[in-house]
């Protein structure tokens, strides 16, 4: 994208001391105190991390264009904008899991129906960073390691999570440099523990935050982001075993959360999950402690240790870590060409009779990846076929059921086949391509599973050598058969995503279908960290400071010898015991879960519910992730079955929309990947109507 041509000039970054206010001088003015009527909307915004700095944008945003008067407040014990998860005091060895070209919290021009203040014009974090790059981002707030770092990182380039946290915070500052005359913005450096509806005020709503002090609220806009958790039963027995063992168990956080130098060197570390979260745990206890990773004579990593590594034996349902992300130039392959999950095939989709994941969406998504993963292998390998590449590819379309108008014909003479498309396919590369070169997407996300192994050791030589294929394969980037399948998944999610918004799906394909079949499959192919932390994975493993427990495993309290103990039932070998458990996952996102003091205060007041799915033909009623909310702009549903002015951004919207913490994208439309900003546009749009 071109750059704006303007130069950014914005005051430094303000300390938590000086945050209190900007327009109102007196935190005071915020207090429970019932106001006389002026006509202007008071919104208090719970949440100041990404959703909630959208929600003021938007409303700062429509305020200019429309010269409506807004008093906002802005709720978060965190830096407004960073919030808590991307804050800019946390390591810089935590990365992002997409590169730069990806997030942004602001809209391209003319995405919205109202474009951003003339100052964040075209600001997506990939815009920001080139600017800072080009050195034409005048912010006092960036010190030299700062500009050090953006002038090392390109649009591919995972950033660290606290770099996107400065971007963030030039965003915030950047509003509130230029309010406009009618905007009263006051941040609240606090806890937002209650909120309740208050009669005979001029306000409806009332917002407790910490000591006791009351905001009053027309509108309250939930931006929460990830909230602490309540256990599940077997991590509470972890808990009850550690208490009665002296053991050391640490239950699932935000990583910037942790102080992983408690953890002692040169004992053993159990890990669970290998997600994520994982990555960010063994570069602490690594990286963090002065190992090194240097480039080796075979284009692989090698570690050097420090000497104060812990032993950390790491252990998932899956037994592998997430698939690497592909080094490609975008965030989706550019030789996608799909025909059948398409954003036509989403008009029609959001239109027509109520759906059922695997029968309606499931079979466009598969065939999209098997065209997809045939054609750059027919492409790169041409030779593995038993035909001609061409002719294959041709086949491969009929059975598919691409015909005349959009790909190929039959042969003259040639019958039809009624068999269903699946079995066509099956028997094609059956014929045509052998084993070792089909693709196999259940083997992909789960390749050791019912596979036995006679130790840890054959193992992680196992592991290390798929590890070593997986890193090799994102380096091939788009010559990658099925890299370039799990790029399709990728675009097929983000389709996916604007269908289950505008359309939903029936309860029980939801919740048995999409959340606990699909999701995780998608997740463990395309939604993985960059290739260099597979490689240093897989260069930790050949040090011997890391080892594999095996697919399923299984962690319980030894309460005879006083210790954790972990194993796999397909690895032939001794549990490895020790006296430390970490859970690498953040906390749930499941509203019956949280131990959120205001949602559990919004509850008991009647305000907020969980949202119910229907499954077992309406027999069975399970909670589901997210709150109960009408369709967008998205209002809490109460325990009554009404909605009031109470709006809902970002995780919690999780029973509704799917994949709620992925950021928005830059340069997408606002149905599709930029979804987020135009919730909370629509939400601006109604409290300034």
């Amino acid at each position: 994208m071109t750059n704006p041509p303007h130069t950014a000039v914005l005051p430094p970054a303000r300390s938590s001391s000086d945050l209190g206010s900007h327009a109102l001088s007196d935190d005071a003015l915020a207090g429970g105190e019932p106001r006389e009527a002026t006509g202007v909307p008071r919104v208090v915004i719970i949440g100041a991390g990404p959703r909630g700095l959208s929600a003021v944008e938007r409303l700062v945003a429509h305020a200019a264009a429309s010269g409506r008067r807004v008093r906002i407040d802005l709720v978060d014990p965190f830096s407004p904008g960073p919030g808590h998860v991307w804050r800019v005091n946390q390591s810089p060895r935590y990365l992002m899991n997409t590169p730069s070209l990806f997030p942004t919290v602001i809209a391209d021009c003319g995405v919205l129906a109202v474009d951003p203040l003339d100052a964040l014009r075209d600001m997506s974090f990939d815009a920001w960073r080139s600017l800072a790059r080009a050195g034409s981002l005048d912010d006092p707030a960036l010190t030299s390691e700062d500009r050090v770092v953006l002038a090392g990182m390109g649009p591919t380039d995972f950033p660290p999570r606290r770099v996107y946290g400065l971007y963030l915070d030039w965003v915030f500052r950047t509003l509130q440099a230029g309010l406009p005359s009618g905007v009263e913005l006051t941040v609240h450096r606090d806890e937002a523990v209650s909120a309740r509806v208050v009669e005979d005020s001029t306000t409806p709503f009332a917002v407790e935050i910490s000591g006791q002090q009351e905001l009053p609220a027309d509108h309250v806009v939930l931006a929460l982001g990830h909230l602490d958790a309540h256990l599940r039963r077997d991590q509470k027995a972890l808990v009850d075993g550690a208490a009665e063992h002296g053991l050391n168990y640490r239950p699932p956080a935000v990583p910037a959360d942790v102080r992983w130098d408690e953890l002692p060197a040169g004992q053993t570390v159990l890990v669970r999950g290998m997600g994520l979260n994982f990555h960010d745990v063994i570069t602490e206890l690594t990286e963090g402690r002065g190992g090194e990773f240097v480039q080796g004579p075979d284009d692989r990593l090698v570690y050097k240790p420090c000497g104060q590594e812990p032993f950390v034996v790491v252990g998932s349902r899956r037994g592998t870590p997430y698939r690497a992300k592909a080094e490609i130039s975008g965030y989706y392959a550019q030789s996608l060409d799909h025909r059948f999950l398409t954003r036509e095939a989403v008009v029609s989709l959001v239109s027509g009779p109520d759906l059922v994941f695997n029968r309606d969406i499931l079979p466009l998504v598969r065939k999209d990846a098997t065209r997809t993963y045939f054609r750059t292998l027919a492409r790169v390998r041409p030779e593995v076929f038993d035909r001609p590449a061409q002719q294959f590819l041709d086949d491969l379309d009929a059975a598919l059921g691409v015909y005349a108008g959009t790909a190929v014909e039959l042969t003259p003479g040639t019958e039809r086949d009624v068999a269903p498309w699946d079995v066509q396919v099956e028997r094609l590369i059956n014929q045509a391509v052998a084993y070792q070169n089909r693709l196999n997407i259940t083997w992909q996300s789960y390749p050791f599973l019912d596979q036995k192994f006679g130790s840890h050791e054959e193992y992680a030589a196992a592991l290390v050598h798929w590890l070593d294929r997986d890193a090799a394969g994102s380096a091939a980037g788009e010559d990658d058969p099925a890299k370039v399948a799990f790029s399709s998944l990728n675009w097929s999610r983000t389709l996916i995503k604007q269908v289950v918004a505008e359309r939903g799906l029936q309860d029980e394909s939801w919740y048995e279908e999409l959340m606990r079949s699909f999701s995780p499959l998608v997740e463990g192919l395309a939604s993985g960290p960059p290739a260099l932390r597979i490689r240093q994975l897989a260069a930790l493993a050949r040090a011997g400071v890391v080892r594999f427990l095996g697919p399923n495993p299984v962690f319980r309290v030894d309460a005879e010898r006083g210790c954790f103990e972990a194993s796999s039932p397909w690895v032939a070998d001794e549990p490895f015991r020790a006296d430390w458990l970490i859970e690498a996952m953040s906390p749930p996102n499941e509203i019956r879960r949280n131990i959120s003091p205001l949602l559990t205060a919004m509850h008991d007041n009647g305000l907020v519910r969980a949202k119910s799915l229907h499954i077992d033909d309406g027999a069975a009623h399970v909670p589901g992730p997210g709150l109960d909310v009408t369709a967008a702009p998205y209002r809490a549903v109460g325990t009554d079955g009404q909605a009031r002015d109470i709006w809902v951004l970002g995780l919690q919207l999780a029973s509704t929309q799917w994949g709620t913490s992925i950021a928005a994208e830059a340069h997408a439309p606002a149905e599709l990947g930029a979804r987020t900003l135009a919730d909370a546009d629509r939400m601006a749009a109604e409290v300034l109507s």
